[in-house]
């Protein structure tokens, strides 16, 4: 069987595809073709050729322009966003600025303040200190301005003034520490002051004198002294100057009762100190051998008044002042003998009598413990005593209710 032949197959040619450079100049010619732009008029109908390098042109113009729109815009933004950013920081520094200006106001009437308050200390020199560094507060203000001018320096600026912030938080804890220490001296005078009156009212007491008109009798002078010394001043050797009053409201103000605590308890002492309630004998060894009021006459043996207590001491035993004042009368007199008196103040008087030798002058001065006599048995007497009495107002009162008082 014969072998057939294979027919020859036909060759396909093959179809080269376009190249880049085709496919753009194709998809350019699809794109910006023959145009025309049709122009209607009310008479005609006009056709204006609008070419393809024309469209191509027209249309990188716009795309241009959008690019440039949207790139501006952005940057507009950006740059109100920065602009408000710094508006925020100099308003901040600004604020930073006010506050450290009435920080230095502050501070510089602290310092002022504890510099005149306190003449002395520590605390006294870190005030003048800092008082003489920031000595003014237009300066201050001028150099925050100055400082502060530039936004960007706000954190140099505000770590420089850091130690100004310290200084002050120093300050108000000194301050603290001020009032601490003053509230405990406030209650240790109120305490010593509250048992002080309550001594001087039982010493008061004692006596049996009423205290009511010895009390205004002693704030009307303290009145009247407080007046000349701010009329006239006091007059000391090798002192003076400017008279510059300080107000002293200030306790009466923040503490009014330990202020009137105070000027009562000082009223008080007034009063005590002017009354005579020493011993009148310098030595302790003595005997009362006769007392005040109604007694025994040593001479007659019938009742009588005596004016005041009669105290023997060994023989030669010297006389003392009770209290301070002005010999009103030496000399004999009658009963008494050698007699010495003495004026005190408030109205009080003592009188020393039966004196074997008197050692004062009439108005002479003398002081509580001066010695102004010696004991002796002259006048009418039994023997060496001394004849001690005690009047207020030109009344008698009993001696010893005023040396008991003087014991407590």
């Amino acid at each position: 069987m014969a072998r057939q032949k294979k027919a020859p197959t036909a060759k396909i040619p093959s179809v080269k595809k376009p190249g880049m450079a085709k496919r753009l100049r194709d998809g350019f010619s699809a794109l910006f073709c023959k145009r025309s732009i049709i122009i209607i008029s009310e008479h005609k109908t006009q056709h204006v050729p609008f070419s393809a390098t024309a469209q191509f042109m027209a249309t990188v113009a716009f795309v241009g322009f959008v690019g440039w729109a949207s790139y501006s815009s952005g940057s507009y933004v950006a740059a109100e966003a920065v602009m408000q950013a710094k508006d925020r920081t100099i308003a901040t520094t600004t604020q930073r600025n006010e506050k450290v200006s009435a920080e230095f106001a502050l501070l510089k009437r602290d310092l002022m303040k504890l510099a005149e308050d306190n003449k002395s200390g520590d605390l006294a020199d870190y005030a003048k200190m800092m008082s003489e560094q920031f000595a003014s507060e237009g300066e201050a203000g001028s150099l925050l301005n100055q400082e502060f001018a530039d936004a960007n320096k706000a954190a140099e600026v505000s770590e420089k003034y850091n130690a100004v912030f310290q200084r002050i938080e120093y300050l108000e804890n000194r301050v603290k520490e001020l009032q601490s220490t003053h509230d405990l001296m406030v209650a240790d005078i109120r305490a010593t002051t509250g048992g002080k009156i309550a001594e001087l009212e039982r010493v008061l007491a004692a006596t049996g004198v009423d205290k009511a008109p010895l009390e205004r009798q002693a704030q009307a002078r303290q009145k009247q002294a407080e007046q000349r010394a701010e009329k006239y001043g006091r007059i000391e050797n090798g002192r003076g100057g400017p008279f510059k009053p300080i107000k002293n409201s200030m306790l009466r103000d923040k503490e009014p009762d330990l202020y009137f605590n105070l000027k009562r308890m000082m009223t008080l002492n007034d009063i005590v100190s002017a009354m005579p309630v020493a011993d009148p004998m310098a030595s302790g060894h003595y005997r009362k051998t006769s007392g005040y009021g109604t007694r025994v006459d040593p001479f007659r043996g019938r009742l009588a008044y005596h004016s005041g207590i009669d105290l023997a001491g060994p023989v030669g035993t010297r006389i003392k002042a009770t209290s301070d004042g002005k010999v009103t009368f030496t000399g004999y007199r009658g009963a008494y003998g050698n007699l010495v008196e003495v004026g005190h103040d408030f109205g009080f008087a003592t009188r020393y009598g039966h004196l074997s030798r008197i050692l004062v002058k009439e108005g002479q001065w003398v002081k509580k413990g001066d010695v102004i006599a010696v004991q002796g048995s002259t006048g009418r007497s039994t023997g060496n005593h001394l004849h001690y009495e005690v009047r207020y107002q030109g009344k008698v009162l009993n001696p010893s209710n005023f040396l008991n008082a003087g014991k407590l």
